[in-house]
């Protein structure tokens, strides 16, 4: 089935070792961004918050001293950024990339999605424990406060062949299982599907009430029912309303009814458990803006579902206005330290030395190398043209010197760089 609705923008929220300079390009949040941007075409903005509680005050700095290594630290993450935006672009992919200095992290994603209004937000989860429903973490706060659908990635899932959408699982009146919310979730988790050639299973848990709230309510209309019957006839009924109800809901969208999955039990297990057993690589799920102190009395679904989730999470927003705090202050914006695209096309007038190519630390060893060769191609070429009858005197055939011990630098650099991971492998195992 076709889903009307479609991606025009999206934005990924790089984490700090998605930026480092051998960070791999294979990471499942940017092949996640990358498939996106190709299959659907559209916009892709890759941003990641920059900040160190270390440069907010020390003893022996000047306020103008820590602002310039805010600026500093800040320009060295662009420039990192930068690259991967380099890298995408590579790819034939529409990408804009920024980096700011800014706190609270989740306030700041908060702020940006709302400045670029994104249909959807890519983010990398992490590890998480739930306690209680008061523990609180940025994939959750961006779960109930974001206003875009939020896509958490998770680092062990290659591909999205399966995704779990949990429809019927919200308060809703006792005559209908479903609402217009489950609409918009089985609507995005159809999208996906289509985009990533996946099949649906819908998944619906339902709970039997107790003894005594069952026979209160049937005593209200006049039913005697026998104590021992209760639970017999309550799961039974109960059944048949959920699973019809869902039943009916897929063949609406064109799902097989064999993917259809009934079952008793909370919402945060079942799901969970539903997603495991048909090795699902993504639950797709609503959410609603309830705060920290509402979770203490309230019946939470997502927090608990996205730490117990070992696959992808894609959390559906509802249409309602986001409320995002105001920034304490204007937040700085970083600057690559280099025009990347000029690098590979004029090493020679973006450098001073082919040394300074191979000391940079914030771009990886592989990219330096690019721009070290083609430096070196430049300066052969020169040379091929003066041989030729060209002008002569223009080229400086001591720079192919110091080309070539820039890139012995490099080499010696990656190899110990193939140690470290080494060691660092043997270590963990």
């Amino acid at each position: 089935m076709q889903y009307k609705a479609k991606i025009k923008k999206a934005l990924a929220v790089l984490s700090p070792d998605l930026i480092a300079p051998e960070a791999p390009m294979q990471s499942a949040l940017l092949k996640r961004a990358v498939a996106l941007a190709k299959i659907t075409g559209c916009e892709l903005e890759i941003f990641h918050v920059c900040y160190d509680g270390g440069l907010l005050y020390q003893l022996f700095a000047s306020d103008d001293e820590l602002e310039r290594q805010r600026m500093r630290l800040t320009d060295s993450a662009a420039t990192r950024v930068a690259e991967v935006a380099a890298r995408l672009r590579n790819e034939a992919i529409d990408v804009k990339d920024e980096v700011r200095w800014d706190n609270p992290r989740t306030d700041a994603i908060l702020r940006k999605i709302t400045q670029s209004s994104p249909d959807i937000v890519l983010k990398q989860a992490r590890e998480h424990s739930f306690v209680l429903g008061i523990t609180s973490n940025t994939d959750w706060e961006l779960a109930r406060r974001s206003p875009a659908h939020l896509w958490l990635v998770n680092n062990g899932v290659d591909d999205i062949d399966r995704i779990v959408a949990a429809v019927g699982n919200q308060p809703h009146d006792t005559n209908e299982i479903t609402s217009a919310a489950d609409y918009d979730i089985f609507r995005t988790a159809g999208l996906i599907g289509d985009i990533f050639k996946a099949e649906i299973h819908p998944v619906n848990a339902y709970q039997v009430p107790d003894t005594q709230s069952y026979v209160a309510a049937s005593a209200s209309m006049g039913a005697p029912v026998l104590t021992e019957e209760i639970p017999r006839v309550s799961r039974s009924k109960i059944f048949k309303k959920h699973n019809s109800n869902i039943r009916a809901f897929a063949q609406y969208f064109q799902i097989p009814t064999d993917n259809v999955h009934v079952c008793e039990g909370h919402p945060t297990e079942v799901i969970p458990n539903v997603a495991r057993s048909i090795d699902a690589d993504m639950i797709v799920m609503g959410s609603t803006n309830i705060s920290r102190f509402e979770r203490l009395f309230s019946s939470v679904t997502v927090e608990p579902v996205i730490a117990d989730a070992e696959c992808d999470m894609l959390i559906v927003r509802e249409h309602e206005p986001s409320s995002v705090p105001k920034a304490a202050e204007s937040p700085h914006y970083g600057v690559p330290k280099y025009d990347l695209a000029r690098a590979i096309i004029e090493p020679e007038s973006t450098f001073e030395t082919p040394q300074e190519v191979a000391g940079i630390a914030d771009l990886s060893i592989p990219l330096r190398e690019r721009i070290l060769q083609a430096w070196e191609y430049d300066i052969k070429a020169e040379m091929r043209e003066e041989d030729e009858g060209g002008p002569a005197g223009r080229v400086d055939t001591d720079v192919l010197d110091d080309i070539y011990s820039a890139k012995a630098l490099l080499e010696m650099k990656k190899e110990k760089a193939g140690n470290d991971n080494k060691t660092l492998k043997r270590l963990s195992a």
